[in-house]
């Protein structure tokens, strides 16, 4: 599975591989999560969007978007289920798996992201 971190508008975003383990462990996690609240939506605009996942062990699963506390899997049909990731910790998780192939400065991004935005002095 390869997930790709929708960072940048204009210039290529990154992209990590997932370990066998780690995608049965995020599948198992998908799985688990309750039917979001009606309206749920990703993250839009300009800078971080969430993560985009590929290449799914599940043959219906064609897409997989981790954003702002939802959870948005598209099937080969363009059918989707729309999750709630309470507390954003799916997001999380992924993101601890992104640091070891993550640039430094980008880690730091994202992770301001995830604590809610840029910290201020």
């Amino acid at each position: 599975m390869d997930v790709e971190i929708d960072l940048y508008s204009g210039r290529r975003n990154p992209v990590f591989s997932l370990a066998p383990e780690a995608a049965a462990e995020l599948m198992s996690r998908i799985a688990a999560l309750p039917p979001a609240p009606p309206g749920a939506a990703p993250l839009q605009g300009l800078g971080y969007r969430g993560l985009r996942i590929t290449g799914g062990p599940a043959a219906d699963i064609m897409e997989i978007v981790v954003s702002g506390g939802v959870v948005v899997a598209r099937d080969r049909n363009g059918a989707e289920r729309v999750l709630q990731d309470a507390g954003r910790s799916l997001e999380r998780r992924l993101a601890d798996l992104a640091a070891a192939s993550l640039d430094p400065a980008e880690m730091s991004v994202l992770r301001q992201e995830l604590r809610g935005g840029p910290e201020t002095p």
